[in-house]
């Protein structure tokens, strides 16, 4: 009797990653990129029919990663007169605001090229206020009043994106669709950095897939593109409910206002992230992630309890029978190799080799055991020094 349910959950995860591995090979990039590219990404051709869009920079103590991020918003191929960057500094403690300061001194004062033709940079200090907002919500609330743009771009002060970012986020939104996400990976530097990325590029995958399937997902935070319009009727961040997921609150709250999605998987919309230093604080980023999906439909929730039980029903059926658990470990493990290749592929990143996969398989098992405990302890989320 045990064995038969230890084989029955550890079936039905199977069944998820063969319906993932054939719905990848599916997957098609649903974008009107090249309508706003033109040939050749030739931009300029078609400046004058580009809208102005609004990036959105929350930051805390980010003085590592808030140049960079800034240096590639202003190497966008997009008409920089068109881009407005809002910076909102989230009271941070480090040289974070002095950093953007000086950022966007050394911009305008540079004489290579007419002021009038250049981005426009503001940083706004995040003020204590009554909303009941805490976080990037709070920014966020406090960003849009400035907002001039026809569309809004929303990224943090440690992520980089790539030159075709904006037209990708663009392309990807059709008349009826009021948000959409893109695809974000962790910067791969070091064994800790590429394990997260490949984790990252995996997870990226899953959201996309059900997005294609016609299913509200989420957007990633980091990487995300709203219509005005379909903002605004939500009332904006003002007047929706707190949640430690922002991304998702707001997304969410578009698509019920009779707005369609899309999440795209695509190199024209891949930014890069920082990693997370050590294995704490990635489990209380999880645990956040956790915590404010506690919204999500149920779809979401069977996923992830199907997810989480193979790494707990692995070990008790390879103690039961052990070749048996060998066999659907090795499927599993072909099946995850199989898509992880494929999401890189579409991205155009370089496939990891085999060894990355064997040592992802470990980190797999070690950060599911790790957050399931964590999530259910009583403790509270750190969160850019924060408690919540």
């Amino acid at each position: 009797m045990i064995l038969n349910i230890l084989i029955v959950l550890v079936s039905l995860y199977l069944l998820v990653q063969i319906w993932q591995t054939l719905s990848l090979f599916r997957y098609q990039v649903y974008s009107h990129y090249k309508n706003y590219a033109g040939e050749n990404n030739q931009w300029t051709a078609i400046s004058n029919d580009l809208p102005e869009i609004s990036i959105w920079v929350a930051c805390r103590n980010e003085e590592k990663n808030i140049v960079q991020c800034l240096t590639s918003l202003v190497n966008l191929k997009y008409p920089q007169e068109k881009i407005q960057i809002l910076v909102g500094n989230d009271q941070s403690t480090d040289k974070t605001k002095d950093l953007v300061l000086a950022f966007i001194d050394s911009y305008i004062s540079d004489t290579s090229e007419y002021n009038e033709k250049k981005a426009h940079i503001q940083l706004v200090d995040i003020v204590d206020d009554n909303s009941g907002l805490k976080a990037k919500a709070r920014v966020m609330a406090q960003l849009d009043k400035f907002a001039t743009g026809n569309y809004y771009l929303i990224t943090d002060a440690d992520v980089e994106v790539n030159q075709n970012w904006a037209l990708g986020l663009l392309g990807s939104l059709s008349s009826n669709m009021g948000v959409a996400s893109g695809t974000t990976m962790v910067k791969s530097n070091g064994v800790w950095g590429w394990l997260q990325e490949i984790d990252w590029a995996y997870f990226m995958g899953l959201l996309n897939l059900i997005s294609f399937s016609g299913i509200p997902a989420t957007a990633v935070g980091n990487n995300m593109i709203m219509k005005k319009e379909a903002y605004w009727e939500t009332g904006g961040y003002g007047k929706i409910q707190f949640s430690i997921t922002e991304d998702y609150k707001l997304y969410s709250e578009i698509c019920k206002k009779g707005w369609k999605w899309n999440n795209v998987m695509s190199p024209e919309v891949l930014a890069f992230s920082d990693k997370i230093d050590g294995f704490i604080p990635l489990l209380h980023q999880r645990k956040r992630w956790l915590s404010g999906g506690k919204e999500l439909p149920w779809y979401w929730w069977l996923l992830f309890g199907i997810y989480g039980l193979f790494y707990f029903v692995m070990p008790i059926l390879l103690i039961v029978n052990m070749q048996l658990g060998l066999l659907f470990w090795l499927v599993k493990f072909c099946l995850q190799t199989i898509q992880i290749n494929k999401i890189y592929a579409l991205l155009v990143q370089r496939k990891p080799p085999l060894t990355k996969h064997i040592l992802y398989e470990f980190y797999m098992f070690l950060i599911t055991i790790g957050t399931t405990i964590f999530f259910f302890l009583p403790a509270k989320t750190i969160w850019k020094e924060r408690k919540y």
